[in-house]
């Protein structure tokens, strides 16, 4: 189970994985939604915003999160063939700081275990941390254990930041994974100004103009010019970037939608630009793979290709995993591995000194 930094709600994913350690066979069984009730979306929002949230709050909302967790387990297992061996849950991250070597997922992974019966793995990010990285991206090991036999390829994942990971060889150690930068943060606090959840399918951003002079203020954050591995999150890319991002816009006598347009070709520019930065020498990628919200927003989709021309885009969904899933499928993979004891991260995405077999098991 996987909760964005978009605080959306819950995407759900059961795969069945094989035995072989080595290059386990992963075939993919369902995928589902739940959305988090606006009143606890709301308190997500303002936790991760930082906005004087007390200790006491905190605890409360990591028990409703987990309650929450745990009502959506329990409804997808209900709709499958059988019971899972191992629920893997992600929780809500609600603090990422990687330069102060802190991360915090709210969700009390014990409510899931207890009340589904089955061994329930979560708090993926601490052990990597503790192994000096970044705790981040961790997706790029399920990358790696579903895709490696198509390298060279590049994934890209378009939650509320953008994240890529790079598979030059079938090898572990080659993967290069790292977060690019905001990717539907910034449309969706532009776009929630108008009372909207966000763009749908990026049809305001489309009829809006790019704002050169505030798509020329927003590159110059300093996190775009920074080399892998690297991660971000609200902090970096939260409501004080989008409202300065506005600002610009109308003051230049643009529109909402054009504020819409110059966030989406932020978003393209800094995947495009990391990606070449990042490319290894020799390495001609046989295709992007997007997956993940923004992957439904035709205007964002549009941009990247214009952006990363000539490699050619495609979606996940033509490669046999929902978009929207891409995220959960790959915890349930890093589940799967730490249930047995297996080392789960790629220190080449996150900077660890070493892989570890991350996440904290609760026993029903």
């Amino acid at each position: 189970m996987m909760s964005g930094t978009s605080a959306d709600g819950i995407d759900l994913a059961a795969v069945s994985i094989d035995d072989d350690t080595s290059r386990p066979r992963v075939r993919f069984l369902a995928t589902a939604h739940h959305d988090y009730p606006a009143e606890l979306r709301d308190r997500v929002l303002r936790a991760a915003s930082h906005d004087a949230a007390t200790a006491a709050d905190l605890a409360i909302l990591h028990a409703a999160l987990g309650d929450a967790y745990a009502d959506a387990a329990r409804a997808f297992i209900s709709a499958l063939d059988g019971r899972p061996d191992v629920i893997a849950v992600h929780g809500q991250t609600v603090a990422h700081l990687p330069d102060r070597h802190a991360t915090l997922q709210l969700g009390d992974a014990s409510r899931v275990a207890l009340r589904t019966g089955v061994a329930t793995v979560s708090d993926f990010r601490s052990a990597d941390i503790a192994a000096g990285g970044e705790g981040a991206p961790l997706v790029p090991f399920g990358d790696h254990v579903l895709f490696a036999d198509r390298a060279p390829i590049a994934l890209l994942n378009l939650g509320g930041i953008a994240n890529l990971t790079l598979i030059s060889s079938a090898r572990a150690e080659d993967v290069i994974a790292f977060d690019t930068g905001p990717a539907n943060m910034l449309s969706d606090l532009i776009a929630q100004r108008g009372g909207e959840r966000f763009d749908e399918a990026g049809r305001t951003a489309a009829r809006g103009r790019v704002d050169d002079t505030a798509l020329h203020e927003a590159l110059a954050h300093p996190y775009f010019a920074r080399r892998a591995p690297k991660s971000t999150g609200r902090e970096d890319f939260g409501a004080t970037v989008a409202d300065a991002l506005f600002a610009r816009v109308t003051r230049n006598g643009g529109s909402p939608g054009d504020a819409l347009a110059t966030a989406i070709v932020l978003t393209a520019r800094t995947v495009a630009e990391a990606l070449a930065r990042e490319t290894p020498g020799g390495v001609r990628w046989r295709e992007l793979v997007i997956a993940g919200g923004g992957a439904h927003n035709s205007t964002l989709v549009s941009r990247l290709r214009e952006a990363v021309a000539p490699i050619p885009v495609r979606t996940m969904d033509e490669l046999g995993i929902p978009s929207s899933a891409r995220e959960a499928v790959a915890f349930a993979i890093l589940g799967a591995f730490r249930m047995r004891g297996l080392a789960n991260t790629l220190p080449s995405a996150t900077g660890a000194s070493r892989a570890v077999s991350g996440g904290a098991i609760h026993r029903p």
